[in-house]
């Protein structure tokens, strides 16, 4: 009889447990997020997928909710959330059409856009008149700022279109372009991982930036906890950054520590 009441009561336990176990994952909070492929800050390759995608991540599990991204061309990343199949989308400048159809987090990145040259090359500049003859490369379907925009648009530049930075980078470095503009960070991501040590030293960076640009989480108003994925997201960043983790991620990036061959 004691050891059918043992059996009984350890039965009991283990319902109960096994219960609250279910009940534990069925709770669990889980927001979809698109990328793309931005290294530093976002790849599939890259640890945490990138500094940018570490730090939503991050601060999405600071308040308990767990990131589950999947990796799009970029139209299609901002077409799927757009459209509500995905609850949001990762990173983005701000503009009158998104804003129409995402909500806008408190900024990820604040980062500057800066022209990369030759070494060999002196080059200075302190307004758009002193880059007047120049040959600029560009990547085709980036927005550099509205200073620049206007510079292209009264012929200041002679403006070659690239399909990808790296394109880019390699006309810079054969002198079919003198200047090209890209963040700091991403060009000489960008350098490290596709071309040679002597070749990444053949370039600088002027320190004088285009624009410093902030860079968002869009949520989409079609995702049905839209205005709860958004509070929760800004209170974790409000952590993140108080903490110095946000601060750390970035010196991490200079550091190369997101590349795949880092631990």
């Amino acid at each position: 009889m004691i050891l059918c009441r043992l059996f009984r009561t350890k039965i009991t336990t283990l319902v109960f447990f096994t219960c609250w176990c279910n009940l534990f994952v069925q709770a669990e909070e889980i927001i979809r997020i698109t990328n793309g492929e931005w290294p530093p800050f976002m790849s599939q390759n890259y640890h945490h997928y990138g500094a940018g995608s570490h730090i939503v991540t991050t601060a999405f599990v600071l308040e308990n909710i767990k990131v589950v991204y999947s990796f799009y061309p970029w139209k299609r990343a901002m077409k799927q959330a757009k459209e509500g199949k995905w609850d949001a989308t990762l990173l983005w400048g701000k503009n009158e059409e998104r804003q129409q159809h995402f909500l806008y987090s408190d900024p990820v990145l604040s980062l500057r856009t800066v022209f990369f040259h030759r070494k060999d090359m002196p080059f200075d500049w302190k307004n758009w008149d002193d880059l007047k003859g120049y040959t600029l490369g560009v990547t085709r379907g980036y927005y550099y700022g509205e200073g620049l925009k206007k510079a292209i648009e009264n012929n200041i530049f002679d403006i070659h279109i690239a399909n990808t930075d790296v394109i880019n980078l390699n006309k810079l470095l054969g002198g079919r372009i003198q200047l090209f503009v890209i963040e700091p960070e991403v060009g000489y991501e960008l350098l490290a991982e596709h071309f040679s040590s002597s070749s990444a030293d053949l370039l600088t960076n002027h320190p004088r930036p285009i624009r410093e640009a902030y860079w968002y989480l869009l949520i989409s108003k079609k995702s049905p906890k839209a205005e709860y994925w958004l509070k929760k997201f800004n209170k974790g960043l409000k952590a993140l950054i108080q903490s110095g983790k946000h601060d750390q991620i970035m010196e991490d990036v200079l550091l190369g520590k997101y590349r795949p061959d880092k631990k």
